[in-house]
């Protein structure tokens, strides 16, 4: 099997199987890899597996829920997160929901306000991982000043001022406008991307192996942006940067 490593695999409590797999853009023959991961993943367990995909992409959803050819007809259910009521993600109080409602519809001024509360109450070392998923979250929605500002009114965090992600923004941001290029913020916003998803892997899985560092210095920003929903989730490295 070409593909068996799926975002997230999880037993209920009444025993069935569930596949969550997190995706931000319009991959091209997705369904067959959905297929794959249905077929490796009822192999091992032997039984039916629920899949559900939760798009975030900021382009249009344009992905098949399905997975076609003469003798079979595969289906998979996909929940479009941008059209997904972010009260409802608010209300469970978990903060993975919390940070994925940044994502979803509704008063994204709301979202930040219940963030930076929660961020508020929890430990240094657990608002240090916490506050680096907003930010990674906030380079893909294009938002990072934004984010900032709200952190810095709440005494946490100045973007700017991390030693990782600070000065890469402000070098690109600079060689933007000395060339008149917008690539200039663009690849800043890259580069900070991967200086933010080097920190949160290293504070979740440790000190991280020579080939991660190189698959992260040689990451596509649609690869950094697939990791950095993974990694709320996933429970090895190899399965983040899968």
């Amino acid at each position: 099997m070409s593909n068996n490593r799926a975002g997230l695999v999880v037993r209920t409590e009444d025993g069935s199987l569930h596949q969550v797999e997190f995706q931000s853009a319009n991959e091209a023959d997705f369904g067959r890899r959905m297929f794959e991961y249905y077929a490796y993943l009822h192999s091992v367990h032997k039984q039916h597996v629920v899949q559900t995909v939760l798009y975030l992409g900021r382009d249009p959803l344009r992905l098949d829920s399905g997975y076609s050819t003469p003798s079979l007809d595969f289906r998979f259910v996909i929940v479009n997160l941008r059209e997904y009521d972010a009260e409802q993600l608010l209300a469970s109080g978990d903060w993975a929901d919390i940070a994925l409602a940044l994502l979803a519809k509704g008063d994204r001024e709301k979202v930040l306000a219940v963030a930076v509360s929660r961020l508020r109450q929890m430990g240094r070392e657990e608002r240090a991982w916490a506050s680096g998923t907003i930010i990674l979250l906030s380079g893909i929605l294009g938002i990072e000043d934004k984010v900032n500002e709200r952190m810095k009114e709440a005494g946490m965090i100045d973007l700017m001022e991390n030693k990782v992600v600070g000065p890469m923004i402000l070098q690109a941001e600079q060689k933007g406008r000395s060339e008149g290029r917008q690539e200039g913020r663009q690849e800043g916003r890259q580069e900070g991307m991967q200086g933010l998803l080097l920190d949160l892997l290293t504070e979740k899985f440790g000190s991280l192996p020579a080939w991660a560092t190189q698959r992260l210095q040689a990451a596509s920003a649609a690869d950094l942006q697939v990791w950095a929903k993974r990694v709320l989730h996933s429970a090895s490295l190899e399965d983040t940067l899968r």
